[in-house]
């Protein structure tokens, strides 16, 4: 038995046919035949009833066992690989959302040590979602992540790290800047500018459009945050964000929070696989990041 056997039973239990098997992995009929033969041999049970012609495939109940595992088995493998390949290659892939990086860089570069620890790491952009799946895969070591709802998974250890509250910024010659708060219902008449899907804001205006019947127009889609801010102090639109953004500073640009009921938290979390050996630098950075929070009232 070898891990392309499960490759081979992975696909059969799916596409149920010898032929097209055989086809996907440009192998011959009875590679996958000897396959199954290795595996049955392995468990000592009958995995497929047999059907001399191959014709079709129906898995035993033991087979249906099997195929109910057998993605974890092979998500495992993949994981396994990276991290040792990783190791060999001495090497560290953290995740780093952007518009968390402009919060928490400002806060990490007054501790000694920070500049020379991060650089031992390869940073790696994108939205949460995004960076999710990269650490499920094992594409990355370990990754800060947001969310509007308490990230849990079981296959990860995640610490909370900070909570923030989404705001509407708008242009200080807005109608609304006038405002101490407002409701997502107000702003329905002005257009908004946001972050490209797969980052966390995303979803955020999605859940308060929904709740409005949709009503919500978008202008404008950028991955750049920056942008964002320049076009709604240019009054070309409003945004929804968080408050530890670079724009919330930015001249001209009115933060509001909004009413209770419209309230969205924005849950900032580190994260790595529960079975993950840690390198020391990580451990050193996990240290660091906890002190943070806890010093700084990040929470």
């Amino acid at each position: 038995m070898n891990l392309r056997d499960f490759d081979f039973f992975n696909a059969l239990a799916e596409l149920l046919s010898f032929t097209q098997v055989a086809k996907q992995f440009n192998v011959s009929q009875p590679t996958i035949s000897h396959a199954m033969k290795r595996l049955e041999d392995y468990y000592n049970c009958d995995l497929i009833q047999k059907d001399p012609s191959h014709r079709f495939v129906v898995l035993t109940q033991e087979g249906e066992i099997l195929k109910s595992h057998i993605s974890h088995i092979l998500d495992e493998f993949t994981v396994v690989e990276s991290a040792i390949e990783h190791a060999k290659q001495h090497k560290i892939y953290v995740g780093f959302p952007p518009i968390i990086r402009a919060r928490l860089l400002s806060s990490l570069l007054e501790v000694p040590g920070t500049v020379d620890l991060i650089s031992k790491f390869d940073l790696v952009s994108g939205g949460s979602k995004s960076l999710l799946t990269k650490l499920l895969s094992g594409q990355l070591d370990f990754s800060l992540i947001g969310s509007i709802v308490p990230l849990t998974h079981p296959n990860l250890n995640v610490n909370l790290l900070y909570q923030r509250e989404f705001y509407i910024f708008v242009a200080k010659d807005n109608p609304l800047a006038q405002k101490t708060e407002v409701t997502f219902e107000e702003t329905l008449d002005y257009p908004y500018i946001l972050l490209e899907d797969g980052f966390v804001h995303t979803k955020a205006f999605q859940n308060l459009s929904d709740k409005y019947r949709k009503k919500a127009q978008v202008l404008f889609r950028f991955s750049d945050v920056h942008t964002i801010g320049q076009m709604v102090r240019a009054n070309a639109g409003i945004t929804l964000m968080t408050d530890f953004l670079p724009f919330q500073d930015m001249a001209g640009v009115v933060k509001l929070p909004l009413v209770v009921d419209d309230k969205i938290l924005f849950y900032v979390q580190y994260a790595y696989l529960r079975h993950a050996v840690l390198a020391d630098e990580l451990v050193a950075f996990v240290e660091m990041l906890d002190k943070l929070a806890k010093a700084d009232g990040l929470m």
